[in-house]
């Protein structure tokens, strides 16, 4: 049973070449309304236009300045083709588009500045967004309008491709779209699946130490509801925790490599999954759960990158970003928890079900963990 867990889990991975753990596909578009004016400018990672259009000219794996500006008129006019403004339904012309380079926490990234002009000052624009949606459906272009100094933010997606916003006052798309964002990045992110599920794989049980040596001895819980709040609280404490170190690092207050900060989080899915099998560390899980959660916080920060919001629309941002996260932990865990509990007594769950996929699950993190540390680049997210 365990090989075959593992082969499918394998396969499951193998076939996910496009999803990343942590770097998700993202652009970041800044929108300023002045007047009849907009003054944009947009970043777009690197290994996302090469993707598209094809950069790396020598195939080395690095993409210089020099190989950007060599095809400058085909990022301009691939990027631009996937992007249209508008002031009360009216287009906003584009001007002269100049072609910048920036390095953020994930990589390099290309800048494209202009302004686009409408024919009147408007009370309303929209922005309508296309950029890679045809070859990565998990991309999202992260947007910041601001209008007569109100900030406004929102994720654009396949299913979203399209935002409109009124100089008046208000932050609801800002806090529905980053809740969706928050759940999205959890649910389609296979680290974060693989760490909440090794937490709440052994939570219906009690472990205690035999009298008579280390032996760990697993005691079935008794009741749904007082493992279901354990559990909660587990997965809260992970919340609060990444939730911390995520604020850090989109304040830049605390910046880590991403290949350092994925070889820790690996580490972390290892040393839990490890847990499950062997019953290394005592105690309860939630102070296990808080200290693995800032470092995941670090990889989480990548889902938001430099959004330049105004503070209070910052904090919007990251808190709804973070309930949504929370709700997708706790969605997950409606989902294993009554299974786990219905089969707690039975033979095969602690005994072949839970080191199954734990096994599984260590052998992938230990992978991944090795890729990430020796920088090999062979992991296919």
């Amino acid at each position: 049973m365990i090989r075959r867990l593992l082969l499918a889990l394998l396969a499951i991975l193998a076939c996910s070449t496009r999803a990343d753990a942590h770097s998700a596909s993202s652009s970041y578009l800044h929108v300023v309304m002045q007047n009849r004016t907009m003054g944009v400018q947009w970043s777009i990672a690197l290994r996302d236009l090469d993707y598209a259009i094809g950069l790396d000219a020598d195939g080395n794996g690095a993409i210089t300045w020099g190989e950007l500006r060599q095809k400058q008129g085909a990022v301009v006019a691939y990027a631009m083709s996937r992007l249209s403004l508008h002031a009360d339904g009216d287009i906003c012309t584009p001007g002269p588009v100049t072609l910048l380079a920036d390095e953020l926490g994930d990589g390099g990234y290309a800048v494209l500045r202009f302004v686009a002009q409408c024919n009147h000052r408007p009370t309303q624009i929209s922005v309508r967004y296309g950029l890679m949606f045809d070859l990565d459906p998990m991309h999202r272009g992260l947007l910041n309008v601001m209008m007569s100094g109100v900030p406004h933010a929102v994720a654009l997606s396949p299913g979203q491709p399209e935002a409109t916003f009124n100089v008046t006052p208000g932050y609801g798309d800002t806090i529905r779209t980053f809740f969706l964002t928050g759940m999205h990045h959890l649910l389609t992110g296979i680290d974060h699946m693989m760490f909440v599920t090794m937490l709440l794989v052994p939570a219906m049980f009690h472990r205690r130490l035999r009298s008579h040596g280390l032996d760990v001895v697993l005691i079935p819980v008794t009741r749904f509801r007082s493992m279901f709040l354990e559990s909660v609280k587990v997965l809260s404490a992970f919340t609060l925790a990444h939730g911390t170190t995520l604020t850090l690092s989109v304040l830049h207050i605390v910046s880590i490599p991403e290949r350092l900060s994925e070889a820790g989080i690996a580490l972390t899915i290892l040393i839990t999954a490890l847990d499950n099998i062997f019953h290394l560390i005592p105690g309860r899980r939630w102070p296990l759960a808080f200290l693995f959660g800032l470092v995941h916080g670090l990889g989480f920060a990548t889902a938001l990158g430099p959004l330049a919001l105004p503070p209070v629309a910052l904090g919007a941002a990251l808190l709804s970003f973070n309930l949504g996260l929370e709700a997708a932990q706790v969605s997950i865990a409606l989902v294993v928890l009554p299974i786990g509990f219905a089969l707690r007594n039975t033979r095969i769950y602690p005994r072949r079900i839970m080191p199954g996929i734990s096994t599984a699950v260590a052998l992938v993190a230990f992978a991944w963990f090795t890729d990430r540390t020796f920088n090999l680049g062979l992991m296919p997210f």
